[in-house]
């Protein structure tokens, strides 16, 4: 039997005055992609004397359900997340290309990623939340035999249908691109076509509303418009002596410094994704991630506009297809687009800027190249939008990083796939604050949370990071 959380009602709860720390909310109004007006509360302080037994760093999905899961098993916590933007998942987590999938190479990715996807689908089908998910299906066209063998192995683990080569013209793909554009390229013909079926769409800001109404209702405060500066690394016990903490001293993080005061809490978690590095790097904590730059790009034409919502390969619309050469369309049926998107590795550098932009020209020189070869009716497809953001990139093996080091809790480096994996993530940094061996996931399988930390690692590499 699955572990449904015990959830309360779903609403948004009113601000209470707590006047033993000076706090008080203001209410702003947040639309969301479905063009709803939610109500969302920030809470305001004046003291710089602020004290919890947990603040998490960043309100993106990983530190929502970090929230969320450990509220659930401590009712009595007094906890708060820190975020500098004015809401939540204000980060990459709404940059994202909002797909989810459990096709993963690398057992502890599949586990993290399906149980998420198992809990989701319980909160929308269940609970009756609509968190925007889709089953459309990813849709994988292979040109090689070890790509293809990859996904047969994974088909072991999760439900991977082989589709015939002839069904793809129905879905304007050429299985063989033009002899002269295969030459120029390096193009290979199209040489087998996977459908994933537990894979599909979603929207990040509903499965984030999700976790701060169940967060507000059990009274976890939300320090929006406040930007963490830095760790303070102390001595446990302090001599009060200039320079300390000394290297014999056993230390802690006493405290967090931001642009609003300073904050004290018992257990920190960073769930800061690729700023998680500024805040380590300073106290000498390797965060083990790097940031890489990913754009997508939003296109539309009349053939994009037919058959982007069809039911096709017994899918509820077009797929989420990933083409050779690692180019992808995800399918937004309601607003009768594609975004276009690639994980381009080698070229792409590790910079990082507060405020990334799309490049145009890496659209037109580089996706459009590789749509154009395999999907002929997408060449007269105009850009009508485009954003950028970045994955927290572990370039060691693809999977997320979540350990432990003083009182100190890093949930970082998942890849492009922290939404997907998002309530499992949070499951992990719960059962490591309290000092679990194993995290229990949702659907009942259960995880080593050594695996994912540092010093006893445990993980194969992953395979497909898109």
């Amino acid at each position: 039997m699955q572990n449904s959380p015990s959830l309360v009602p779903y609403f948004y709860a009113g601000c209470v005055e707590r006047n033993e720390m000076s706090m008080a909310c203001e209410a702003l109004i947040v639309t969301d992609s479905a063009g709803v007006k939610n109500k969302v509360f920030i809470l305001r302080f004046d003291s710089l004397d602020m004290k919890y037994d947990v603040a998490i760093i960043g309100s993106g999905i990983v530190g929502l359900s970090t929230a969320f899961h450990l509220s659930e098993k401590h009712s009595d916590l007094k906890i708060a997340v820190i975020d500098k933007f004015h809401t939540y998942a204000q980060g990459n987590t709404g940059k994202s290309a909002a797909g989810f999938r459990d096709v993963f190479s690398s057992d502890t990715s599949f586990k993290l990623s399906s149980s998420s996807i198992r809990f989701y689908d319980h909160v929308q089908r269940i609970l009756g939340i609509d968190l925007g998910m889709k089953h459309v299906g990813y849709l994988f066209l292979m040109d090689n035999e070890s790509a293809s063998e990859t996904m047969e192995e994974i088909g072991r683990k999760t439900k991977i249908e082989e589709i015939g080569l002839d069904r793809l013209a129905d879905l304007g793909i050429s299985v063989r691109p033009d002899a002269d554009v295969k030459d120029v390229m390096g193009l290979d013909d199209i040489r087998k076509a996977y459908l994933a079926h537990n894979a599909g769409i979603m929207e990040p800001d509903k499965i984030a509303a999700f976790y701060y109404n169940q967060c507000v209702n059990r009274n976890i405060d939300f320090l929006f418009g406040t930007n963490v500066q830095s760790l303070n690394l102390v001595p446990e016990k302090p001599l009060d002596y200039p320079g300390e903490p000394f290297i014999w001293q056993d230390k802690t993080i006493g405290s967090i410094n931001t642009d609003r005061g300073e904050i004290s809490a018992d257990t920190f978690v960073l769930a800061t994704d690729v700023w998680t590095n500024f805040l380590t790097d300073p106290v000498g904590i390797d965060s083990h991630i790097r940031p890489k730059k990913r754009q997508l790009f939003k296109i539309r034409n009349e053939f994009i506009e037919a058959i982007v919502g069809r039911k096709v390969l017994s899918t509820e619309s077009f797929p989420f297809t990933v083409f050779p050469k690692g180019v992808y369309i995800r399918p937004s049926p309601a607003e009768r687009t594609f975004w276009a998107g690639v994980a381009d590795d080698i070229g792409r550098d590790f910079s990082f800027v507060e405020d990334p932009q799309p490049e145009p020209h890496f659209y037109t020189y580089n996706v459009y190249q590789v749509l154009q070869a395999y999907m002929k009716p997408v060449a007269s497809a105009s850009v009508t939008g485009m954003w950028a953001g970045y994955y927290s990139y572990n370039t060691i093996d693809g999977n997320p990083y979540i350990f432990r080091t003083l009182n100190l809790i890093v949930a970082t480096g998942t890849s492009g796939s922290g939404i997907m994996k998002g309530d499992a993530i949070g499951r992990v940094a719960t059962a490591l604050y309290d000092g679990e061996e194993k995290a229990k996931l949702y659907d009942g399988m259960r995880i080593n949370t050594a695996d994912l930390g540092v010093k006893s690692r445990h993980v194969e590499e992953e395979k497909l990071v898109l």
